[in-house]
């Protein structure tokens, strides 16, 4: 239960609809993330000041949380205010200002209808938040051909754990809405991967980006025309928005394979690539491929379907929560260091199905410069089947290779933070200034190792 004066506080600076008592609350892989104190709502960065600053009078943490929060389990929300973060749009100066709270897939919609896009959208539901995009770094999933989090920002809006406000990117120097990121400092760059460390994100610039006209591939890859398929990819980065290869296990005959061709100057040129792309992958020995173009419906985000941007429908996190949980790997390697991590991922799914695993997958998303490998095994909710225990090992295996993890949670070994050690020093001696009663993220391995 909350403390009743800081209810009671909260409810006079927010209102009574807007403060309601804390439920206790797991992650998507089924983990107690603790019982919140409270949650609140907030309208605006001023709602959430008023929020750290009541919080800080009553020492109690405070922590922001979407519907969906990973399965690195980078949350502890036990005791804590948990605030949902706003979700407006504004446009400023040629910047979209966007409220943390939104989730990426409606944003995309509602930039899409104003003639831009969100060039970074994580392969998931759609349910990931925009400050968890940012907080997290996000460097998965779809969209990484076109963007990384931190190009697609000109600045974001920072409630610090004194209760100040920041305003990062070049409006930090001139007053006026950011028109890129780099300031003086580049102070955006300390919130990207602080997974909330530093504080709490209410408002970000995303810079105006008109959508891309898109091409969709689909094809099956053999295991034998692996290898020429990632050797392709490679050499024609930036060609496509989405470049990803899944492998469900068991069962499964090769890889399936989606592609994202596009175009910056128009559908025929988009066309033009993806002809040219089934061609090569013909050679390369993929097969079964087939092609959709992307509707002006789609492009405009008036077409629910999504096809060439989203892997799922909408709502979908929902339907999987209520069947399953999920327990998932995920590195960045480079290009150069995927076979012996690629090897090591096949071992561990070949652990997960011996220990009863009835479906996992092997996820392989290419970047221009990296790739992000996935192993997500799905378990039913009375499945016993990969506890802790025996995951906990494979963690320490993939630490040893030449990868970076992309989140670092409560599932990876101290080995892994050991080699961050001056860069952690550097962070939490941030933290102390920004954050010196620790309210936010005060038990994440990232701070407290």
């Amino acid at each position: 239960m909350a403390r009743p004066a800081l209810h009671a506080a909260l409810v006079a600076a927010l209102g009574e609809g807007a403060v309601v008592e804390g439920a206790p609350t797991t992650d998507i892989s089924g983990h107690p993330v603790g019982r919140p104190a409270l949650r609140v709502r907030v309208a605006d960065t001023a709602g959430a000041q008023a929020v750290v600053r009541l919080c800080r009078a009553h020492r109690t943490p405070v922590a922001a949380a979407g519907r969906a929060s990973a399965y690195w389990r980078p949350l502890d929300l036990e005791g804590a205010v948990v605030v949902e973060l706003p979700a407006g749009l504004d446009r400023v100066d040629g910047a979209w200002f966007a409220g943390a709270g939104w989730a990426v897939r409606p944003l995309d919609a509602a930039l899409r209808a104003r003639g831009s896009h969100l060039p970074l959208h994580p392969d998931a539901f759609g349910d990931t938040t925009l400050g968890a995009l940012v907080a997290g770094a996000c460097t998965s999933g779809l969209g990484m051909g076109l963007a990384s989090t931190g190009t697609m920002l000109g600045g974001v809006e920072v409630v610090t754990g004194t209760g100040e406000v920041l305003v990062t990117g070049a409006g930090a120097r001139t007053g006026v809405a950011p028109f890129w990121r780099e300031g003086f400092p580049d102070l955006t760059g300390l919130f990207l991967g602080a997974d909330g460390g530093l504080g709490l994100i209410t408002r970000l610039a995303l810079l105006h980006r008109p959508p891309p006209w898109r091409v969709h591939l689909a094809a099956r890859v053999s295991e034998a025309a692996l290898a020429a398929v990632l050797a392709l990819a490679r050499g024609t980065a930036g060609a496509w928005d989405t470049f990803r290869l899944l492998r469900p296990l068991p069962g499964a005959e090769g890889w399936a394979l989606d592609v994202a061709v596009v175009s910056s100057f128009s559908a025929r040129e988009a066309a033009e690539r993806a002809l040219e792309l089934t061609r090569r992958l013909g050679a390369a020995g993929v097969w079964g491929v087939s092609m959709r173009a992307e509707s002006g419906a789609a492009r405009a985000g008036k077409d629910p379907d999504h096809a060439a941007r989203w892997t799922q429908e909408a709502g979908g996190l929902d339907a999987f929560r209520a069947r399953a949980r999920i327990a998932g790997l995920d590195v960045n390697t480079a290009w150069d260091t995927l076979p012996p991590v690629l090897a090591l991922a096949q071992q561990l799914v070949t652990a997960q199905l011996g220990a009863g695993v009835p479906e996992t997958r092997l996820a392989l998303y290419l970047a221009p410069d990296f790739v992000n490998l996935g192993v997500h095994a799905t378990l039913p909710h009375a499945s016993c089947a990969w506890s802790d225990a025996e995951a906990a090992p494979w963690f320490e295996r993939f630490a040893a290779l030449p990868v970076v993890p992309y989140r670092l949670g409560r599932t990876w070994p101290a080995a892994m933070l050991d080699q961050m050690a001056p860069t952690r020093a550097a962070w939490r001696a941030l933290a102390a200034e920004l954050d010196p009663d620790a309210l936010f993220a005060r038990s994440h391995p990232l701070w407290t190792r």
